[in-house]
């Protein structure tokens, strides 16, 4: 037995408003995560939603140490934290166990020409099981887009993207 259905010429345009409507959603819910300034972040959130964030960026919690690919702990306990220098970004790509605790990546950058050195693309971060935020911590001018295009493959929002200007310019 054959069924044929049959759909007007309105009900056909609605269907396919309907379908080109969700294919538009669809590539707008595609794109990277917005860096925001800590400080805009944790107004945005609240007091009671950032503590966890505000201990990890002030607080002295256990932290891995990255100068010029040389690894160092400070402090007791897992690693909550890894700090790094832009010479060591490559060793971050490690998939090293030490990271699999850490929730909150700091880069420094330093100066303007290391700007163009920080490009991370988060798939790479193989050891960080448990990453929740990246920051950028800068001693130089930065915007939200210079930020957003050093870090790649956040499409999905997994990770909250930060930065922090720590100069008097």
């Amino acid at each position: 037995m054959i069924t044929l259905f049959t759909i007007s010429k309105k009900e056909n345009r609605n269907c396919l408003f309907l379908v080109f409507t969700l294919i538009l959603l669809s590539f707008t819910q595609v794109h990277a995560q917005k860096a925001l300034l800590l400080e805009e972040f944790m107004k945005q959130e609240g007091e009671n939603n950032t503590d966890l964030l505000k201990s990890l960026v002030y607080d002295n919690v256990a932290t891995v140490i990255l100068t010029d690919s040389k690894t160092q702990l400070i402090g007791e306990g897992f690693p909550q934290k890894v700090s790094s220098n832009t010479n060591s970004l490559s060793s971050l790509k490690s998939g090293n166990n030490i990271f699999r605790t850490v929730k909150l990546l700091q880069i420094n950058l330093n100066h303007e020409t290391e700007k163009s050195a920080i490009r991370i693309n988060i798939s790479e971060l193989e050891g960080f099981s448990n990453l929740v935020y990246i920051l950028i911590n800068s001693e130089v001018p930065l915007t939200s887009e210079e930020v957003e295009k050093m870090v790649a493959g956040n499409e999905e929002g997994d990770v909250i993207l930060l930065f922090q200007i720590n100069s008097n310019f």
